[in-house]
């Protein structure tokens, strides 16, 4: 039985490479209808915080002048939409539509005694439009919302109300959006992006859905979440009215967008969430208050490469006012965003060059869903191409792999067909590039009883080739992870940090005990000797080095990785200069040293454990196409990039190791 077995699974390995290969035709469909869907939209749209505005002029000396001259700048200059948010006494005031006085100032200004026991909030409209237009908001949100008294008061012929509550209390409670400043920016020939929070509690359906209404009249179509959590949201699933606002939104044919660069993804953006809404969902980039004081041409790179590389469709500025001290008065940095998108090299322009056009952003379109059968297909062929991995060390287990990897992927995508999906997409992810450094390891290693040196041409040759096998775990990744969510970075690739590790820890581990033995006695005798080897010093500094040179490694990974001012300069320069920036750790490094590896492994045994590192080149090709969110061709070219500019930097590797290879056989000890 067991020998039977041994043939099966010996013949298995060519029909396998066969499954590999029905997957990667099934992926090809897939990533096509990808591109189509990242196509289906060029619109970008560039919002101004209003509210932002009406902060920074409170310090000018004509608030108003000043708000209008800037909106005229701003629409100049491509910005077309304003955000405004749920209302608030402070921005009331800060708009001069109305005053507001705690218990003393009304003591001091009607010249009455303060009553003791009453803590109210006194205000006064402006004029008999605020009053008009302001007055039934706020009874709305004091008395019938929050169950405050409210009544009305004059003063000087001018009318107001009195709240029942103390003004740091009142000015908590957040009102329907300032429909006079609405009016206003519209007629300027602005769209309106609203803001809405989760903070007009208790949450009333009949409220928001009057809320909705009055916006749609206005013609708003979309609406950003503002705080920490979608409107409705509560953690008690009982309680939980989110599914509610979803379905009041899509009544009026409303969408959102889901805002990048947040510590934490606001409490109720799911997947189930933006399904409701029937995708109807733009990616978001804000440029956060704190980052206004850059250089214009930093925020100009920071728009731009948002948009091309990451598929922004809506651009959200801020800015703060703050004092400049070095000049001597309150600066609020609109010049510096205005010369960032309008400037020489401003962001407008260069998003405009890149094929797009400022518009209402609209959310994509996707297509390829009626291929979703496909990625069965993919499971199935992910599931042969991680047990041929398996056979690299344990050759025997190749059929029973593959026969236990079906059948567990394919329960698991009854049960969760995005966790099956994922965990392909994982172990594809680092499958991929541990069996192509591998499979490069052998044929040096066979090559080697043939002819004992390789020329340049040939290590690259297989470097080459090694790649071609990577770009198999490519395809699989994109096939596997179509669809509008994983654009959407609703869901997306998970174990990023395991991908940056495996694949060197499994190339490391190969290199040390597999890639000699012949059968696992071999490897269990070599495995013996190194775990009763003596310790010297110098193995402690090396494993010292070891440690940090992959700390290092890991602080350079992901979005959140660190780099150093000359890094980054390099990147900015790169990035302009080509287009799309390849990734520094594949062609200053990585691909270079795969190129030396393939070289000298063929006369030095020793230069196998180049691999180890060389393979993270590989596997950086993979978590290139990881990133969901950028465009396939953006991923194809950096990837490409990459590639050239390391054979380009291969020679200079080459290059070095002959001369003091050279040099140590001419001087060293004889």
């Amino acid at each position: 039985m067991l020998q039977r077995y041994l043939s099966v699974n010996e013949r298995a390995r060519k029909w396998l490479w066969w499954v590999v290969i029905l997957g990667l035709l099934a992926s090809v469909p897939l990533a096509y209808e990808r591109v189509n869907t990242e196509r289906s939209t060029k619109n970008v749209d560039i919002v101004f915080d209003y509210r932002d505005l009406l902060e920074s002029a409170a310090y000018k000396p004509n608030p108003e002048a000043y708000i209008q001259e800037w909106l005229q700048t701003m629409k100049g200059a491509g910005i077309e939409s304003m955000a405004v948010y749920e209302s608030s006494l402070e921005e009331l005031k800060n708009s001069r539509r109305i005053q507001v006085y705690n218990a003393q100032e009304y003591s001091l200004l009607t010249g009455t005694p303060i009553v003791q026991g009453e803590n109210n909030t006194y205000l006064l409209f402006a004029s008999q439009e605020a009053k008009d237009k302001l007055q039934p908001i706020m009874e709305r949100t004091y008395r019938d919302r929050v169950k405050a008294k409210v009544t009305t008061w004059t003063h000087n012929n001018r009318q107001g109300l009195i709240i029942g509550l103390p003004y740091e209390e009142a000015n908590t409670k957040p009102m329907e959006p300032d429909p006079i400043a609405m009016d206003m920016l519209q007629k300027q020939g602005f769209r309106i992006v609203a803001r809405l929070s989760d903070r007009m509690q208790p949450y009333s359906e009949s409220e928001l859905e009057d809320l909705l209404k009055k916006l749609s009249q206005r013609g708003v179509n979309r609406i950003v979440f503002d705080g920490t959590a979608v409107t409705g949201y509560d953690e008690d699933p009982e309680k939980n009215n989110v599914p509610k606002t979803a379905e009041l939104m899509k009544k009026y044919g409303m969408g959102t967008a889901a805002i990048e660069r947040l510590k934490v993804p606001q409490k109720g953006f799911t997947v189930s969430f933006a399904d409701r809404l029937d995708n109807n969902v733009v990616r978001l980039f804000p440029l956060f208050e704190t980052e206004a004081n850059l250089k214009p041409e930093q925020i100009a790179d920071k728009l731009v490469l948002a948009v091309k590389d990451r598929n922004m469709r809506m651009l959200f500025l801020n800015t703060r006012t703050a004092k400049d001290m070095d000049k001597g008065f309150m600066n609020d940095y609109l010049e510096n965003i205005i010369t960032g998108l309008n400037g020489p090299e401003g962001a407008v322009k260069r998003i405009e060059a890149a094929g797009y056009q400022l518009g209402e952003a609209h959310p994509f379109v996707e297509h390829g869903k009626v291929l979703e059968p496909l990625k069965l297909v993919l499971l199935v062929g992910g599931a042969a191409l991680i047990a041929l991995t398996i056979g690299l060390f344990l050759p025997a287990l190749v059929t029973a792999s593959f026969g236990i990897g079906t059948v567990g992927v394919l329960g698991l995508f009854v049960l969760s067909k995005s966790l099956a999906l994922q965990a392909m997409a994982f172990g594809v992810g680092v499958c991929a590039p541990t069996l192509a450094t591998i499979l490069a390891i052998r044929y040096i290693q066979k090559r080697k009883t043939d002819r004992p040196s390789l020329s340049w041409i040939g290590a690259l040759m297989i470097f080459l080739g090694t790649s071609l096998v990577t770009v198999i775990g490519v395809m699989y990744v994109v096939g596997l992870l179509s669809g509008i969510t994983y654009y959407l970075v609703l869901e997306q690739y998970r174990g990023v940090g395991l991908l940056h590790l495996l694949p060197i820890f499994l190339v490391g581990l190969y290199a040390l005990l597999f890639a000699e033995s012949n059968g696992l006695r071999d490897v269990w005798e070599r495995a013996r000797q190194l775990l009763f080897a003596k310790i010297t010093v110098i193995w402690i500094v090396l494993a010292a080095v070891f440690g940090g040179v992959i700390y290092y490694y890991l602080t350079r990974t992901g979005n959140e990785g660190q780099a150093s001012q000359m890094e980054m300069l390099m990147r900015t320069y790169l990035e302009n200069g080509l287009g799309v920036r390849p990734r520094f750790k594949e062609f200053i490094f990585a691909h270079p040293v795969f190129i030396l590896a393939a070289y000298m492994y063929v006369k030095h045994r020793s230069a196998i454990f180049l691999f180890a590192g060389a393979v993270m080149g590989q596997l950086s090709i993979v978590d290139t196409f990881a990133h969901l969110h950028t465009p396939l061709y953006i991923s194809a070219i950096r990837v490409g990039y990459g590639i050239v500019f390391g054979v380009v930097i291969s020679l200079i590797y080459v290059a070095a190791w002959e001369v003091l290879a050279r040099g140590w056989r001419r001087w060293g000890p004889k």
